[in-house]
């Protein structure tokens, strides 16, 4: 089974879906679009659209769900990059290879391009058509994509990530609680979208499927933050470089190669577990190794 195949046939169908989406807007003319549409058609990896196909593949969630769900999450991870981007919060002038959506279209329209991205996926989320899913499934899901990104997880973590600017040392506990509200709540909300639209949805393996995804979560932003240090490694000499207070910085890049091996253990004796239980993990486990393997940007 060539498991890339799968993961290019989800990133696909997500690409066209989201082009459907932003194509069938009102005012395809006016800058607001354009800028949207600039964030977040072009470059991303869909990884989270993966999982959440993935997961629903699993757990036998209508497709068309996990297309509402995906469109709303790569909308919420387009909106957190144009707002990281911004001069204001990690000054980035680049993003995906090109310029960032501030460089592009300027500062005030990049910013209500991400508000307007962030509020056309709850509008997705609450209105496109979920077979199988009921109101209350709905507002459930509504409910938690909100939590995993306001004040309690992704904002929180951006939070945290500014006031480590200000400090010339940061605690290894301090980095990667950023990370876990920063990167792996969204990472997990994906997970639990999918999953709490299933039809056999069993609170024991929400559990499992939480650990597995904060378990990957935390290795993809390590193997990032690698990858950064790697390719910005000059920046170091400006005391200002947002890499001086990530993993391999701070306890050096075998160590942070360390904490991704022992993360990965992790999430595949979770899978172990999920197999165990007669569910099919292949996928799950293609991506994992995925994660481990390379230094992709999410």
């Amino acid at each position: 089974m060539n498991f890339l195949n799968f993961y290019n046939s989800y990133q696909n169908r997500i690409n066209k879906k989201l082009y459907d989406t932003l194509n069938n807007l009102p005012f395809q003319h006016s800058i607001l679009i354009k800028a949207m549409k600039y964030a977040t058609l072009v470059g991303g990896k869909r990884l989270r659209s993966y999982l959440i196909y993935t997961i629903g593949e699993i757990f036998k969630t209508n497709i068309i769900t996990l297309d509402a769900i995906s469109i709303s999450v790569e909308l919420i991870h387009a909106y957190s990059l144009i707002h990281d981007d911004l001069p204001s919060i990690d000054n980035d002038n680049y993003r995906r290879g090109r310029f960032s959506c501030h460089i592009k279209y300027g500062e005030s329209f990049a910013i209500l391009a991400g508000d307007a991205l962030q509020s056309l996926a709850f509008n997705i989320l609450s209105t496109y058509n979920m077979p199988g899913v009921s109101n209350k499934t709905r507002l459930k899901l509504i409910s938690e994509l909100s939590n995993a990104i306001g004040s309690s997880g992704m904002c929180l973590g951006q939070t945290l990530d500014l006031k480590k600017n200000n400090k010339n040392s940061l605690d290894i506990s301090e980095l990667e609680k950023i990370n876990l509200y920063k990167t792996a709540f969204l990472i997990r909300s994906s997970v639990r979208l999918s999953y709490l639209s299933s039809p056999i949805f069993s609170k024991k393996i929400q559990l499992l499927l939480d650990r597995f995804s904060i378990f990957i979560g935390l290795a993809f932003q390590i193997q990032d933050d690698i990858f950064d240090f790697k390719n910005d490694i000059k920046k170091l000499k400006n005391k200002n470089s947002k890499i001086q207070n990530i993993h391999p910085s701070l306890i050096g890049i075998k160590e942070s190669q360390k904490k991704i091996q022992t993360l990965y253990k992790k999430a595949l004796s979770i899978l172990k577990i999920l197999e165990k239980k007669c569910f099919v993990i292949n996928k799950l486990e293609f991506l994992t190794n995925l994660i481990i393997k390379s230094s992709m940007s999410i």
